[in-house]
């Protein structure tokens, strides 16, 4: 991780929008002025979290590119026919039932996003739902392992007016039992970089996390200016941990986790079958995550 950077009128940085030069420091704020002559005042430990962000993110990319150089990537073995009757999304899929509806067998929709995913250690595939217009994706050593309404998993579902697609984390609730960990999402964000790396990650993806049920928590979470905030329907509140308000939340209640990227009816019909790339590139974006959650299964 880079130091604690002690900021200099004159010297140049870098933010998520391009270099900046350091213009005046008046206490705890400061003045900075990017190349295209765009002048603001911003607050200093907000830059310096913006710096170990992007530091964070560079490594992360190189200990990956590390990852895939040292190891050969395992393509999943489906044919390729699978998903080649995928032609986009119709205006008659968006419903919350699955009459006269095919996106989701393997040969549209799942199929079409399988394809695309490549992992060097799990095997996806896909699984429609029954009796509702969901996907669920999840590696199938996983998947044979136990109850597949405990397994964390990818999923897409539609209604009347939107696509919802991410992954998919179920706490069953107090007693009930489950074949992963149900606190590995809350003890993985307990770690500094994990955290930073997931709110990065949302909010450069349109990335939101939200209780589908309600049971554990109202409202959609978001990141905003490096951190996190809850959206209420009668306004917005900071969360100072991610890991502590889902960690106080009622056991005994369970909690349907989606941490999601949430489209539109109208951009997805319009984006045809190039929908299939964003879902299954949101997926490898969260793949870390995936396999942060997902037991070992060597």
């Amino acid at each position: 991780m880079i130091d604690t950077i002690e900021f200099k009128v004159g010297d140049k940085y870098e933010n998520m929008k391009g270099p900046y030069e350091v213009i005046s420091i008046d206490g705890d704020s400061m003045v900075i002025r990017w190349e295209t002559g765009e002048e603001v005042t911003t607050a200093i430990d907000l830059q310096q979290r913006i710096l170990e962000r992007l530091d964070l993110e560079k490594r992360l990319k190189a200990t990956a590119q590390k990852r895939k150089a040292a190891k050969p990537q395992k393509v999943r073995t489906a044919s390729s026919r699978y998903g080649n009757r995928f032609n986009g999304f119709e205006e008659g899929d968006f419903k919350k039932n699955i009459t006269a509806t095919n996106w989701r067998s393997r040969n549209c929709l799942g199929g079409a996003v399988t394809e695309r995913l490549a992992s060097d250690k799990f095997s996806f595939n896909s699984w429609a739902v029954y009796r509702k217009p969901v996907i669920h994706w999840a590696d199938v050593t996983h998947k044979a392992g136990g109850s597949a309404f405990l397994q964390a998993k990818f999923f897409a579902e539609v209604d009347e007016k939107r696509l919802c697609y991410g992954l998919y984390l179920e706490y069953p609730g107090e007693g009930a039992e489950s074949i992963h960990d149900p606190a590995a999402f809350i003890s993985w964000l307990k770690d500094s970089e994990n955290d930073q790396w997931m709110c990065r990650v949302a909010a450069e993806n349109d990335i939101v996390i939200y209780d589908l049920e309600e049971k554990g928590f109202k409202g959609v979470i978001k990141a905003h200016e490096d951190k996190w905030r809850i959206q209420l329907p009668d306004g917005c509140e900071e969360i100072d941990s991610l890991h502590a308000f889902l960690e106080d939340l009622p056991e005994a209640h369970g909690l349907d986790l989606n941490i999601a990227r949430i489209e539109e009816k109208e951009a997805v019909l319009e984006k045809q079958t190039a929908i299939a790339a964003d879902i299954s590139a949101l997926f490898e974006t969260l793949m870390p995550l995936y396999e942060a959650v997902t037991p070992n299964m060597s």
